[in-house]
């Protein structure tokens, strides 16, 4: 205004003045145990957690109103778990000290009251769902000719793939009719009337592992340490799995990750030179739109990892040689953090630290070598 950029300032959401703390009730039974003097030993423990009045939405309101609805204490969740811890350590006869932890667990939420989804909406809390569930497409396969999937449309009479979008053609999704009604869509997206979307995983870690491993000899050290977690599906959909989607394409254009997409001989890259055909693709071919990018099993991530967190190998030098330099102990080391990883996820991605929607911007974990000494004087 005025050649002058005004000063302006946004109302913040409201907030509910009924908010408060939400309540915890558990109940935990346990068992420890140690045999063999001790050598063995080990705990098992099982527990429920009640949350009572937990944050969720609450009613919609009327568009009028200018904002989003307040959160509200309205929902209550149950989670269901268990823990194992088992160790061993023992001495061999030739000095050979050494050890092995293993610890396992386990735990699955479900909403128990959630009064503000009357109509089970999949994309709310809904009683009796368990957190995490991902809904999505089954997918058939991708199309590598414009042939194939005239075919796979004309198992769909009553209205192909049309809800989802057009010009369906070679490098494009073929979606499963799961529900057999003669179309793809995602019906009302309800419980009981979803169409072909169903629940294809869930994004909770399941079964998270750490395995502990030492030992100790004439000086010499040893300690390694395995995390990781058995069981686990993620979902993302940015441009970091796909390389483009309708926001763009230039932030991962560059990533080796995302060049195995779908090109044919009518594909302007390849028309031009630039590239080589690649009908076996991983990918879709690139579109400005989100058709193929929808929730599905085909690119559903599998985040189970095992990870060697820390290893540590150290000597001390005999006291009977430091002693001469006026040190009572002096110990030599390497270290080593996040040094291997075995996962399926796509490379692109840490298993540790991928979340859905627009995980690869975030920072990742480092590989971190060290050198060093303990000297006590």
């Amino acid at each position: 205004m005025n050649g002058k950029r005004p000063n302006t300032a946004y109302a913040p959401g409201l907030v509910s003045e009924d908010l408060t703390w939400e309540k915890i009730q558990s109940i935990n039974m346990a068992l420890d145990w140690g045999l063999f003097n001790n050598r063995l030993t080990g705990s098992v423990e099982y527990y429920i957690r009640n949350t009572k009045d937990m944050v969720g939405y609450a009613p919609e309101l009327p568009a009028v109103l200018g904002t989003g609805v307040p959160y509200t204490n309205n929902t209550d969740l149950r989670t269901m778990g268990w823990e194992l811890t088992i160790g061993w350590r023992d001495q061999l006869q030739n000095g050979l000290n050494y050890g092995v932890n293993f610890n396992l667990s386990d735990s699955r939420a479900k909403i128990t009251r959630y009064p503000n989804n009357p109509t089970n909406n999949i994309w709310s809390y809904i009683t009796g769902r368990y957190i995490g569930e991902i809904w999505g497409y089954t997918t058939k396969g991708l199309a590598r000719t414009d042939e194939e999937m005239q075919q796979h449309l004309a198992t769909l009479p009553k209205g192909g793939q049309d809800a989802l979008g057009s010009d369906w053609k070679a490098g494009d999704i073929m979606y499963a009719d799961i529900n057999g009604d003669g179309k793809i869509s995602s019906g009302s997206e309800v419980l009981g009337d979803s169409g072909d979307l169903s629940v294809i995983g869930n994004n909770t870690p399941r079964y998270l592992f750490g395995l502990d491993l030492n030992a100790s000899w004439k000086g010499f050290d040893f300690r390694a340490f395995f995390q990781g977690v058995m069981k686990r599906d993620v979902w993302n959909g940015s441009v970091y799995t796909f390389g483009a989607n309708g926001g763009g394409m230039w932030q991962a254009a560059g990533l080796e990750a995302v060049s195995d997409y779908f090109r044919d001989e009518n594909t302007w890259s390849v028309q031009e030179g630039y590239t080589q055909t690649n009908t076996d693709a991983y990918l879709p071919r690139p579109l400005y739109n989100g058709k193929n990018l929808n929730t599905q099993t085909r690119y559903l991530q599998n985040a189970a990892y095992i990870r060697l967190k820390n290893l540590q190998v150290g000597y001390t030098i005999p006291t009977a040689i430091s002693s001469r330099w006026g040190i009572k102990n002096l110990r030599v080391y390497f270290s080593g953090e996040n040094l291997w990883t075995g996962t399926g996820v796509d490379k692109q991605y840490d298993p540790e630290t991928i979340t859905g929607g627009y995980s690869g911007m975030g920072y990742p974990l480092s590989r971190t070598l060290s050198f060093g000494l303990n000297i006590t004087l």
